[in-house]
């Protein structure tokens, strides 16, 4: 089984600029209501991730400034649960960036912890950090 999210947010700020702050884990805590990070957007590095109610460890499986950051976590085996979260930031004519933040959830556990999941996004947890995104990006161009 698995279980996809994907949100889109449109924010005025080239994605050098939109990377500048999504990539920026020591400031999450300032602006992110859904997440603190610590660690280096690089590949490879291993993320501590703090959610609401829980602490993570996530792996960066990809980091191309200005395009793309990713990183996925499992327990114990991907068989079991992993789960990967992805931001696209895509360049518009206008100069402006369409970022896609999206979230991917497979393995045995997903159904048991479909409540969870559900939960954070009903609870706009993935289109409030859009938000939050798109205005700390816009206050600082």
């Amino acid at each position: 089984m698995s279980i996809v999210f994907a949100t889109t947010i449109d924010i005025a700020a080239t994605p050098e600029q939109v990377w500048d702050v999504l990539s920026d884990f020591s400031t999450y805590g300032e602006w992110s209501n859904f997440s603190r990070i610590t660690g280096a957007p690089k590949l490879g590095t291993k993320l501590k991730m703090r959610m609401p109610g829980f602490w993570f460890t996530s792996t960066v499986t990809a980091a191309t400034p200005a395009q793309e950051l990713q990183w996925s976590a499992k327990l114990f085996t991907a068989g079991l649960f992993l789960g990967e979260h992805n931001f696209t930031l895509v360049r518009k004519a206008d100069g402006t960036t369409h970022v896609k933040n999206t979230e991917a959830f497979s393995g045995a556990l997903t159904r048991p912890l479909e409540g969870t999941f559900a939960k954070n996004r009903n609870e706009g947890g993935y289109a409030v950090f859009n938000q939050a995104l798109k205005r700390r990006v816009e206050a600082a161009v």
